[in-house]
């Protein structure tokens, strides 16, 4: 009865784990539009986000609740008023929380080319990124988010959103990623009356960085905005990516205690992918003292310490001659269908130095072989010293 217990407490760990790793909820951004000038409030000023907008009131205050995937997704706000140049920045999420962003100061346009700041916008200078779904997706069969939504704004010399009078046929390229089959969509959009258009990019079977390019042209003129870069991370553990590893096969651990020996566990998923960082990965050791997990980083490792410490190895590895001293540790973690994953490597703890044959005493003439090893003839760790001296005449 004790393994299936165990086995399901392992399982509830890593459903939880995954769980909180993939918190979701909505995270309220508050905060106050001022003029950049005067510090006064800006009333009906336009803060979007995450699809979402709010409009200030008398005091210049908003509140704006989007949906955020988790604690890491960064939204992009974007503050427009009637005679003030368009400001965007970038927030962090607080899911379930309220994320105060304090005074937004927006620039007032300068009279004159506009009609005193307050005119229609016009023809297309730049174009930029106004929001994004997510940074971060993940590879395709994955189970998680595999689209992130890339909303570019065309703005004119004044940093207004352009409108339908000057909209702008806007082209979507990859301009770089892992070549895991990733792909856009739509190729080509056009702007609406908010200056603004939409691409969709979907993962495929590689984890990497990928960057993205809206590119339009007016008058003759080439606009293009910078590289959005998204993220693909990895799928899930698979049996057949998953091993471990121990720095040192042999280390003096049989009689010393106290001395410690890296265990690294290597995961990728069912692409070969490193796993998505933050996977956890269980640890056990039949001999010594080990951490019980470790969570991966973006290489899809993770490394604990094997102390030196009762108990010793069970010795029970069956392809040694002499398997005292040989112990056994074990890494686990979960596949995308929940279940268990282990694999195992052998380290040897081995003992005291012991010289065959013993050193000669008295008279002695002719060449002298010796071998060291430990008290069961096991080869000494890494690192070991040997002296040989000698006293006499004729030497």
């Amino acid at each position: 009865m004790a393994r299936p217990l165990l086995l399901a407490l392992l399982l509830c760990a890593l459903v939880a784990g995954c769980d909180s790793l993939s918190l979701s909820g909505d995270t309220t951004f508050t905060g106050t539009v001022v003029d950049a000038a005067t510090s006064r409030p800006v009333a009906g000023a336009a803060v979007r986000a995450g699809g979402v907008t709010d409009t200030t009131d008398a005091d210049g205050a908003y509140t704006l609740t989007v949906e955020a995937d988790s604690t890491d997704q960064r939204f992009v706000l974007t503050y427009s008023a009637a005679g003030y140049a368009v400001r965007s920045e970038t927030a962090r999420a607080d899911v379930g929380g309220e994320v105060d962003l304090g005074d937004t100061a927006l620039t007032a346009l300068s009279a004159g080319g506009d009609g005193g700041g307050s005119g229609a916008a016009g023809a297309a200078t730049s174009v930029t990124l106004a929001q994004r779904s997510t940074e971060v997706v993940g590879v395709t069969g994955a189970g998680g988010v595999e689209t992130a939504t890339l909303e570019f704004v065309a703005v004119d010399d004044q940093g207004r959103p352009v409108g339908a009078a000057n909209a702008v046929d806007l082209t979507f390229t990859i301009a770089s990623g892992p070549g895991g089959g990733e792909s856009i969509s739509p190729t080509t959009a056009t702007t609406g009356a908010d200056g603004r258009a939409d691409v969709t990019l979907t993962s495929g079977t590689r984890s990497g960085t990928v960057q993205v390019l809206a590119v339009g042209t007016v008058d003759g003129r080439e606009i293009r905005s910078l590289p959005v870069t998204v993220t693909i991370t990895g799928g899930l553990p698979d049996d057949a990516h998953f091993s471990v590893a121990v720095g040192q096969l042999n280390f003096a651990g049989y009689d010393r205690y106290g001395l410690t020996n890296p265990v690294t566990a290597f995961v990728g998923d069912k692409y070969g992918n490193p796993v998505q960082p933050g996977t956890a990965v269980y640890f056990t050791s039949d001999g010594g003292i080990i951490p019980g997990s470790g969570v991966t980083n973006g290489q899809g490792t993770t490394t604990v310490q094997l102390l030196s410490a009762a108990p010793g190895p069970s010795n029970a590895v069956e392809c040694a001659s002499n398997p005292t001293g040989y112990g056994v540790v074990t890494a686990s973690t979960a596949d995308e269908n929940q279940a268990r994953i282990e694999a195992s490597a052998t380290v040897l703890f081995s003992g005291t130095t012991q010289i065959t044959p013993p050193t000669p005493t008295g008279l002695y003439i002719g060449p002298y072989s010796f071998t060291v090893s430990d008290q069961f003839g096991h080869p000494l760790a890494p690192g070991s010293t040997i002296a040989v001296t000698a006293d006499g005449v004729n030497i």
